[in-house]
């Protein structure tokens, strides 16, 4: 995490700004939140925004143990229909399938969510992907959450499967200056069911 944090920050250099917001979402709220504890002192990190986030690796979702199964097996196994990526989805994720259920004019969204996943499934070795995994099993940087001095807007699912709700709890504890924001019925795909959740970014970057 810490080096996916480094190539943030020198990307950020490289495209000559000074002055920034940063937003993280999953995998990238554990990135964002060591940007923050990292900016050098040429830059400045003006606001923090930290969706279905986590500061270590939430050991007891059920989505841990899943993946701690998935990465001791020899090949990765991913659907390669579109139908086979939209089953996986609406098994795993109860708010996804929920959402659907009653919205399901919208069922398009889940189409293009699923085709996408698809084409892009190929381009991921599984060596990779365990590679990444062993980086966020191995996260928790929690006891340095106090030391981020910036305002930051924490976004959670209350249904998140994945990122359990008492995860984005413990950042808006350790962290001085939030803003908590939590979303009912809605899971770990806040901006797919809870779009509206938008404009409370947009609203605290322009406060």
């Amino acid at each position: 995490m810490e080096l996916m944090a480094k190539d943030t920050i020198e990307l950020i250099k490289h495209l000559g700004i000074k002055k920034f917001n940063l937003f993280g979402g999953s995998v990238g709220a554990m990135i964002a939140l060591c940007v923050a504890l990292n900016v050098p002192s040429d830059l400045k990190l003006e606001k923090l925004i930290i969706s279905a986030g986590s500061a270590q690796a939430s050991a007891g979702s059920k989505t841990y143990q899943e993946l701690e199964q998935l990465c001791k097996s020899t090949e990765f196994t991913l659907p390669k229909t579109i139908q086979g990526q939209k089953d996986m989805l609406l098994y795993s994720s109860k708010d996804l399938a929920r959402y659907f259920l009653e919205h399901p004019d919208e069922i398009d969204k889940l189409d293009k969510f699923a085709e996408i996943i698809v084409k892009t499934n190929n381009k991921r070795p599984f060596e990779i992907f365990k590679l990444q995994w062993e980086a966020i099993k191995h996260f928790n940087i929690v006891s340095k959450l106090n030391t981020i001095k910036v305002p930051t807007l924490i976004i959670h699912g209350e249904d998140d499967e994945v990122v359990p709700i008492q995860e984005g709890e413990l950042i808006d504890r350790e962290i001085p200056n939030t803003q908590f924001y939590r979303i009912p019925n809605v899971g770990h795909c806040i901006y797919e069911l809870a779009p509206e959740s938008t404009n409370i970014i947009t609203e605290f970057l322009n406060n």
